[in-house]
């Protein structure tokens, strides 16, 4: 069952009572959006349900269990963030292009999680993880007859989503589009996708991104659209040499990467640069350190993104930020994503981490019972006993 926006009829009364006035009527609806937009100001991301599921797709309960869903609300997050693979509900033999068994999954876990109490950002992650690897969009914008059956699944899937209120429910229609050295390629693509959903789903909030993986720097390039109920998605994961040290998937200089600090300073980065013995690993160590990352050159950072947003009038969300825990030590990688969310709160942006369990994860399973990693959870805010 979906959940009912009980104030939307009135803000409907109120406007038609007061004679469609244009400026009080704006200030109704900037208020309804505002009300939407704090129940998105705190997520999670809960990756292995429909994206890199390691097993057949199953019920959101045998992957994320009602106890898992209590606890997200019990921490204070308001919504999570459900990444999709394209490939788990495509079926391009189909006219509707949608394999029913799996999307009737979907969208029965999508309404566990809204009844729960958690809103929805309903994120289409990949084209297809197993063939695309970090590539997310594929042979979107390469391919002409793929790009326009693109078009028509998320018309299709657009119909499938209207039921949900779009209080609590959000539409990400494309995650980390690559494009990479073509990102200019990507915003008519975009422009050309959102107006399709949009006719479809004319009440639903829609998140626009920029090219080269959702990276801040191309969100700034963005010509915002003409459409209100757009909000702006970013990812942050700077600098990637310390996020994603020791990541398998990560370059080839990155993922032989260990123990390295945060903040950053020559000083700090002698350990690290102790550890390796190649000189571009050493050059690579001491760029990082002479560069200085630390509170204050995250907040500049993420301040260039509110000041674009303010500049065009717009609302951004920050909906993945995290640090690989693996061959991080924690305090490092604590004091970062502290030092992240403060400086994404201090600008009014909503956020969600990257993930709930796994290598960038908030928990840790013993048992199979999901166990809060508290100094995480502290750097979070979040509610802990």
């Amino acid at each position: 069952m979906k959940r009912e926006n009980r104030l939307f009829p009135f803000i409907l009364i109120l406007i038609v009572s007061l004679g469609f006035h244009g400026s009080l009527k704006a200030q109704v609806l900037a208020a309804a959006d505002e009300a939407r937009y704090q129940r998105f100001s705190r997520g999670i991301n809960l990756p292995y349900w429909f994206w890199l599921n390691r097993a057949p797709l199953r019920p959101l309960e045998r992957v994320y269990s009602d106890k898992d869903l209590e606890l997200i609300r019990k921490l204070g997050l308001t919504y999570v963030r459900v990444p999709v693979d394209m490939a788990n509900i495509y079926d391009p033999d189909r006219e509707d292009l949608l394999q029913p068994e799996a999307l009737d999954l979907l969208l029965s876990g999508l309404r566990k999680i809204i009844n729960s109490g958690l809103a929805v950002n309903f994120d289409l992650h990949s084209i297809s993880q197993q063939a695309g690897g970090s590539d997310y969009s594929g042979p979107l914008g390469k391919d002409p007859a793929f790009t326009e059956r693109f078009y028509v699944f998320w018309e299709r899937l657009a119909r499938k989503l209207a039921d949900f209120d779009p209080d609590w429910l959000i539409v990400e229609p494309m995650n980390e589009p690559v494009f990479l050295g073509e990102e200019s390629r990507w915003p008519p693509i975009q422009r050309q996708l959102i107006a399709r959903i949009r006719a479809v789903l004319p009440r639903h909030t829609i998140l626009a991104t920029g090219a080269f993986w959702s990276n801040l720097s191309t969100l700034l390039t963005l010509e915002p659209l003409a459409d209100p109920g757009i909000w702006y998605c970013f990812h942050f994961y700077e600098p990637h040499l310390f996020t994603h040290q020791g990541a398998h998937w990560s370059s080839e200089l990155v993922k032989k990467l260990r123990r390295v600090p945060y903040p950053s300073s020559p000083q700090a980065v002698g350990e690290a640069v102790s550890l390796v013995q190649q000189e571009d690993l050493k050059r690579a160590l001491q760029a990082y350190g002479q560069e200085s990352w630390n509170a204050a050159r995250i907040e500049e950072r993420i301040g260039q993104a509110a000041a674009w947003a303010a500049r065009h009038r717009v609302r951004l969300i920050c909906n993945e930020f995290g640090a690989y825990r693996t061959y991080c030590l924690p305090p490092y990688r604590v004091a970062w994503i502290k030092d992240v969310r403060t400086a994404l709160e201090k600008y009014g942006i909503s956020w969600a981490m990257w993930e709930f369990e796994g290598g960038f994860g908030l928990i840790y399973r013993r048992n199979g019972k999901a166990i809060v990693d508290r100094l995480v959870g502290r750097a979070l805010g979040l509610k802990l006993d």
